[in-house]
């Protein structure tokens, strides 16, 4: 193959867009085979076969729910998406949206500062900055520069600083084994013919043309297009700690857990640091999985996702079981045969699917959070007449945490709340049943901000909140305090006491104790039966607020 000109591989990366090859599940990974994993015995696992899958980590010994099975920084790579290079370190991901200083340790409002040299990359900090340039940057900088203000995607950028590293002494040779050991698929990947998918034989050619070009290897083209097939089968997802997707990140050792659509772990990162935790107690010599895909929707859509993105039908007990379940449970379409034939459920699920993804179009977005309810509150009634359509299957839930982000934004804080406490309970039990789930604490989280946002508005005199505590007789201090008791009592178990997540949690919550302390309830706070009555409130706002706020005009 004849090398490509600069002028028209800058080109062809160009059309390829800003970022391909990462999954959509915050957290998830792709498939592996064979790696010896390297102090596994440390955290009490061990490799074996499992099955058809291939190689897989099992469990030394048995583990109760929220407890570590892997924590690993070493042998993880990790790249920003394009987008997210302005608004995070590079080096230890605290993003301009956190209120934690980053990699200096220090709490306060992050500020970035670019690279001096490239401009392309920022860092938090000195100690970041030092960290990042002797680790890798030294060697990217330079290369970045020349490009600028053109930016790799993010699967160009991660693969560029393995063959760096590799060149220059610096990763290890059993972290470079892992990698060449794990699947490619580019086989699969040159008989796909999915005109939607961005992970085409094609584009793995130009991504594999811009390494060579621009990290100078003297590796055969073929055997790089495998590296980018590598990438794109075995990534994760870097995401901040209450789960907004970062970037790519890459680890031989994380790679060989394998799917299920009812995974007994999850990972999670604080910083460059990933973890992997148990949801619920798991026997001696179980094999420890995650999932790769969004498992909340029905088996149908799963076995589709891990099919086209990953090359393998799930043959996992959830996909198995006849008729396939949801997270343990019968798939909900059963439920809604009364009400709904098989091609009316198809049809009303595909025009809200298009309803929330034209809520998502750039010129829909341009015009604020007005222009972005249309589309959704049309989506939302579409599932109005049929009651027996469960508020946890998709794309209902997906609509509904899109909506909220969209009224926070709209500051239609009573119609936010009355979501949000929705998902709260009618939701977030099913989709994440486990106390654990860092998904479902972080919600938790989210809802404890908003309720302290709306009962700050209240005071300011909110004409709407004011209404809401008339109507409920609603205790702000006590639900937070409920919600706070909530939120501490699993974050050990979900993201580990010493995570960054963890660390936020504290000091908020110290600062609210503060205030509660200086009130009614003074050091006790108001006691379980307290938490217990503004709950049933809570419930009622949940079922009955949105009604409510209609009959007021002022429906959402």
């Amino acid at each position: 193959m004849a090398p490509a000109s600069p002028d028209s591989l800058k080109a062809s990366l160009a059309a390829l867009g800003t970022d391909l090859g990462r999954v959509s599940e915050p957290g998830v990974s792709g498939k592996a085979r064979v790696h010896s994993t390297s102090g596994a015995n440390n955290y009490h696992i061990y490799t074996g076969k499992a099955g058809l899958a291939g190689n897989g980590l099992f469990a030394a010994k048995g583990f109760g729910p929220g407890e570590l099975v892997l924590k690993l920084e070493p042998d993880v790579t990790s790249v920003l998406d394009s987008p997210r290079l302005g608004v995070a370190c590079e080096w230890c991901f605290v993003t301009v949206e956190e209120v934690d200083g980053g990699g200096d340790g220090s709490e306060g409002e992050v500020k970035l500062r670019k690279c001096g040299g490239c401009g392309v990359v920022r860092v938090c900090g000195e100690a970041c900055q030092k960290a990042s340039w002797k680790h890798h940057h030294k060697y990217e900088c330079k290369i970045f520069k020349r490009l600028y203000p053109n930016v790799l995607p993010n699967t160009v950028r991660l693969l560029l600083r393995l063959l760096l590293l590799r060149q220059n002494n610096v990763l290890p040779q059993s972290d470079w084994e892992g990698f060449l050991n794990l699947q490619h698929h580019l086989e699969d990947f040159k008989a796909q013919r999915d005109p939607q998918s961005h992970n085409t034989w094609q584009n793995i050619q130009v991504m594999a043309r811009a390494a060579v070009e621009y990290s100078g290897t003297k590796e055969d083209i073929g055997k790089i297009e495998g590296m980018v097939g590598r990438i794109l089968i075995n990534s994760l997802t870097l995401v901040t700690p209450t789960y907004t997707p970062l970037g790519l990140s890459l680890s031989p050792t994380a790679a060989l857990l394998n799917h299920s659509c009812t995974p007994n772990t999850c990972i999670s990162f604080s910083g460059p640091t990933l973890s992997v935790r148990t949801l619920r107690p798991i026997p001696k010599d179980t094999e420890l999985t995650i999932s790769y895909i969004d498992i909340t929707n029905p088996a149908s859509t799963r076995r589709a996702d891990l099919l086209s993105r990953y090359f393998f039908p799930c043959a996992c007990p959830a996909c198995s079981t006849v008729p396939p379940q949801t997270l343990g449970r019968v798939d909900p379409p059963l439920t809604l045969a009364a009400a709904l034939s098989p091609t009316q459920l198809d049809g009303l699920e595909t025009r809200a699917r298009i309803l929330i993804q034209e809520s998502l179009d750039p010129t829909i977005l341009a015009q604020g959070p007005s222009a972005r309810l249309k589309p959704l509150q049309e989506a939302l009634a579409l599932f109005g007449p049929h009651k027996t359509y469960p508020p946890y299957r998709q794309p209902l839930a997906a609509l509904r945490a899109e909506l909220v982000l969209v009224l926070l934004a709209a500051q239609q804080w009573v119609p936010a709340l009355a979501h949000t406490l929705l998902t709260y309970f009618h939701v977030d039990p099913f989709l994440f049943p486990e106390a654990v789930h860092p998904v479902r604490v972080v919600h938790k989280w989210v809802l404890l901000k908003l309720v302290l946002q709306v009962a700050a508005v209240g005071q300011e005199g909110d004409e709407g909140v004011r209404a809401l505590e008339r109507k409920w007789g609603l205790e702000w201090g006590v639900v937070v305090w409920g919600l706070l008791q909530e939120v501490e009592g699993s974050v050990a178990g979900s993201h580990g006491a010493e995570s960054r997540f963890a660390a936020e949690v504290r000091r908020e919550g110290e600062r609210f104790r503060v205030d509660v302390r200086a009130g009614p309830y003074g050091e006790v706070g108001p006691g379980r039966k307290g938490v217990e009555r503004e709950w049933g409130k809570l419930r009622k706002v949940a079922d009955e607020g949105l009604a409510w706020w209609e009959g007021r005009g002022k429906g959402v």
